[in-house]
């Protein structure tokens, strides 16, 4: 094949995975599919693997060839081809067959998040290979010019290869991980969140004045003896118009001389706000209960990954599809799942309402709070085929444990705390 013709075709291979990448862009933008029209549907997490791996391995080819020379443009076209109609079809179909209802809602966020990252630094790469052609075919028609940029640019593929490997990398872990692996390591990201305010919480001091740490940061300027005199001069002048003393600064120098009647006629001047900080008191016992609800709230994690999240019916890559969890355990797990990722966004929620020392907000937020757990608890109190256990009587205690908190008396508060350092569930 000629240079020239190979060439076109390497032009007519990047524009058509151009295409296709921009395609799977917007439809990864789009609503997410709540159920597959794809009839018999294969493992979604096997096909995500190997279309994966087949796609990792083209890529460390095409950045080889990239990077070294000679520029072969049939061979680098050969390998877009095969990405084009090999991996990114199967790709969507991963996207199109991993639904709520089949593997529930974290899998499928999670997926779609990692097929975003993997076609932007996809992208990225094709953009980087149709600047190595353009850079290839000048040299070919004017010689080795610009040939000193060669090593700039090899460096900028290999930085995009190394996004997309990362990508892959991630997305392998995925397939391998299953559905109670990703939903294991989501529920300890969602519990790090809670650590993490609960931490910044205990460091919090509501009595804490920054403005007031902010104005002795600066000292203020000393002013040099012309400035002071100068400052006088213009005072004098401004409390003296056409030889007669102003109102107000009568008022102010002679106020010992004026009568009570005199004083009523003069402009009332306005009086300085109050610059005293709020009461804090109610802060602090409701931050003291705050923290207390939260430590309870984290305490639910652990127990709910060994005793539903880990004992829920696993399904991995090796598995057919007959051998998915029923729907209504689905949406059970997922509803649990849910729960969890909106504790973290509600612990915020109560932060930021202490943090403002808004104390109507803060209860109000508690108290949306242990609804929350308690309607998480509730979901799940049985195991995933209705039967009681551990998980079952500790959860009765726990939600008991919680409803205690909100209208807790302070001297009720210790004793509360060595309650539930018996509630952990082993």
């Amino acid at each position: 094949m000629s240079s020239s013709s190979s060439s076109t075709v390497l032009s007519s291979s990047l524009e058509t995975l151009k295409g296709l990448l921009d395609s799977f862009s917007d439809h990864l933008s789009s609503c997410a599919p709540d159920k597959t029209s794809i009839s018999n549907p294969p493992n979604a997490l096997a096909l995500l693997h190997d279309s994966i791996s087949v796609l990792r391995a083209q890529v460390t080819k095409l950045s080889l060839l990239l990077v070294n020379k000679p520029f072969t443009p049939s061979a680098i076209a050969s390998i877009l081809s095969s990405i084009s109609s090999e991996c990114l079809p199967g790709l969507m179909t991963v996207y199109e067959i991993c639904s709520p209802d089949t593997y529930g809602k974290v899998m499928q966020t999670e997926v779609r998040n990692q097929l975003r990252d993997l076609v932007s630094a996809m992208r990225h790469l094709v953009d980087q290979t149709a600047s190595m052609a353009d850079f290839a075919n000048m040299n070919a028609q004017e010689g080795p010019k610009g040939s000193e940029d060669l090593s700039g640019r090899r460096e900028e593929i290999l930085q995009v290869t190394g996004q997309v490997w990362s990508a892959c990398d991630r997305m392998l872990a995925t397939a391998r991980f299953g559905i109670v692996g990703v939903a294991m390591n989501k529920a300890k990201e969602w519990e790090a969140l809670i650590k993490d305010a609960i931490e910044e919480l205990e460091e919090w001091d509501p009595d804490a004045d920054d403005d007031f740490d902010m104005d002795l940061d600066s000292e203020p300027e000393e002013k040099s003896s012309e400035e002071r005199v100068s400052g006088s001069a213009v005072k004098d002048e401004q409390h003296q118009v056409n030889g007669t003393p102003t109102v107000g600064t009568e008022y102010q120098s002679n106020d010992t001389a004026l009568g009570e009647d005199d004083k009523t006629n003069l402009p009332r001047t306005s009086q300085p706000q109050s610059t005293d900080p709020p009461p804090t008191t109610n802060i602090h016992s409701l931050k003291a209960k705050a923290l207390k609800l939260l430590k309870l709230i984290k305490m639910l994690f652990p127990a709910l990954r060994k005793r539903r999240i880990s004992t829920y019916p696993p399904f991995t890559r090796l598995d057919t599809t007959s051998s998915l969890p029923p729907v209504h355990q689905i949406k059970q797990f997922s509803d649990m799942l849910a729960f969890c990722e909106d504790f973290s966004t509600a612990t915020d929620d109560l932060a930021g309402a202490l943090y403002d020392q808004a104390p109507d907000l803060v209860q109000s937020k508690m108290e949306l709070l242990i609804a929350m757990a308690c309607r998480c608890v509730d979901r799940v109190k049985k195991g995933w085929n209705n039967e009681e256990d551990e998980f079952t009587e500790w959860s009765g205690k726990w939600v008991a444990r919680a409803n205690e908190i909100i209208d807790m008396a302070p001297e009720e508060e210790s004793k509360l705390s060595q309650r539930c350092k018996g509630l952990s569930l082993d």
